[in-house]
């Protein structure tokens, strides 16, 4: 019998923006999804945050391997404080690549945009 071996799952460093121009975590956490996609899909995860007055808006990607094909699943949720968040949607999408200093999955269903980017929301 052959033992069943789960990989652990890489929890990148999440990245908030706002409110205003504040910006935290940088594009580390990007980078990281990057480097676990090139690394045969190693199962990850990392949060994209951008911060109002009161409001929370939040992406969350997570590398999956799906018909044997990686897969980035995109959650996207809304919150206003002190509220529960809203989920908007989720999304898979088929490819993460580098463009210049930036991060994107593109390749994406569900509707515009078709490239979403991991270090900036828009």
């Amino acid at each position: 019998m052959v033992p069943l071996v789960l990989a652990a799952t890489v929890h990148c460093l999440a990245a908030s923006t706002g409110p205003g121009s504040l910006h935290h975590g940088g594009s580390t956490g990007a980078r990281c999804m990057l480097t676990e996609y090139r690394d045969h899909c190693r199962p990850a995860d990392y949060v994209l945050s951008a911060f109002g007055v009161d409001t929370v808006r939040q992406e969350t990607f997570r590398l999956v391997v799906q018909s044997g094909r990686c897969r980035i699943v995109v959650s996207e949720s809304f919150r206003v404080v002190p509220q529960q968040p809203h989920m908007l949607g989720t999304r898979i999408c088929g490819r993460l690549r580098a463009v210049g200093a930036d991060v994107v999955a593109d390749r994406c269903t569900r509707g515009p945009p078709a490239t979403i980017s991991l270090t900036r929301l828009t």
